[in-house]
């Protein structure tokens, strides 16, 4: 039996998730829910059988199973709740909310009602970043030393730092995560002398340092990560080679050299065969819908629940608060 599916928000991303749903067998798309007439219009092409909507209790009424939440991040949070309230199992776009408080009251409120509560951390369910999780798992890698990404977006979004943070941030803070659970010792932002971007740098009470760039108005798309163990080192760039891992002998890689240097770039161009990893391509998105409909239909706890989304969202607050002198001393420059 199909789970009955509400999808609320229906903008760049969630049409891209009403694809998904659409295309799996397991999910029945029963309602749609957006204010805007015009998206409403699109999502008929993908759902022609389901209800067009403007409100979640409309949704809600479509006697839905699931409710999967796209709408903007500030109402992420307000609309998990209502869904869990009435029953519903949630998937719920990242940031799950814009504050630790509010990310901890939906995770603890799944977890009191018995729902299914999953957050879209969706590198997660990346092929290749489920490879290299199991990899530095499986100490292949050897102790691990170092993790850096950068994560710079096309299109001028807009928004400053804090909109790159948000919005792209909870991508490679996730993967952390699964790297290394241990807690954070030290956490802070610093931005770009231009404050393009913003530059997420963190240590963990393993010792595992870290440092994320991210920008939401690049002049090109980057997508990169490298995790340094005392044996190996581990590259991917999702852009120039997504069904892929380079696998490097460390060489000093306890030192943690930074992935957006040059010469990791070209270094991936120039891996011999025998050091890269292939891995079976399936687009993340589909993995991702696959997954919560499996977890709702068994009542199984996800890769990425609530609590993960809660987790992200408090290290966001706290690097969050550190951004704003920087940002402040920039503006008196200016």
């Amino acid at each position: 039996m199909s789970v009955r599916v509400a999808l609320l928000g229906c903008g760049r991303w969630g049409e891209k998730l009403l694809r998904a749903l659409s295309e799996n067998a397991r999910a029945r798309v029963v309602a749609v829910a957006d204010v805007d007439r015009g998206r409403l219009a699109r999502a008929r092409a993908l759902a022609p059988r389901a209800r067009l909507v403007r409100t979640l209790d409309e949704a809600l009424a479509a006697r839905v199973d699931a409710v999967v939440v796209a709408t903007p991040a500030a109402s992420h949070a307000e609309l998990a709740l209502r869904a869990l309230e009435a029953g519903a199992d949630v998937f719920v776009e990242k940031p799950l909310a814009l504050s630790a408080a509010q990310a901890d009251r939906c995770a603890a409120r799944a977890a009191a009602l018995g729902r299914v509560g999953m957050v879209g951390h969706l590198l997660r369910y990346h092929p290749s970043v489920v490879h290299l999780v199991a990899l530095a798992r499986e100490r292949r890698l050897g102790d691990l030393v170092s993790f850096s990404a950068a994560r710079l977006s096309t299109g001028g979004a807009g928004g400053g730092a804090r909109s790159a943070l948000w919005t792209l941030g909870p991508h490679d803070l996730s993967v952390l995560s699964a790297l290394d659970p241990s807690p954070l010792v030290e956490a802070r932002a610093h931005l770009s002398p231009g404050g393009e971007h913003v530059t997420l740098s963190a240590r963990l009470e393993s010792g595992l340092t870290a440092q994320i760039e991210l920008c939401s108005s690049s002049p090109t798309k980057e997508r990169r990560l490298r995790l340094a163990g005392s044996a190996r080192v581990a590259l991917f760039d999702d852009v120039r080679a997504p069904d892929r891992l380079a696998l490097l002998d460390a060489r000093g890689a306890a030192a943690g050299a930074l992935l957006v240097e040059r010469a990791d770039r070209d270094a991936l161009a120039r891996v011999v065969e025998g050091r890269e990893v292939e891995v079976p391509w399936r687009e993340p998105l589909s993995v991702e819908i696959e997954h919560f409909l499996r977890c709702v239909e068994d009542r199984a706890p996800p890769l990425t629940p609530l609590d993960e989304g809660a987790a992200v969202v408090r290290i966001l607050e706290r690097v969050e608060a550190t951004l704003a002198p920087f940002e402040a001393r920039a503006a008196a420059a200016g």
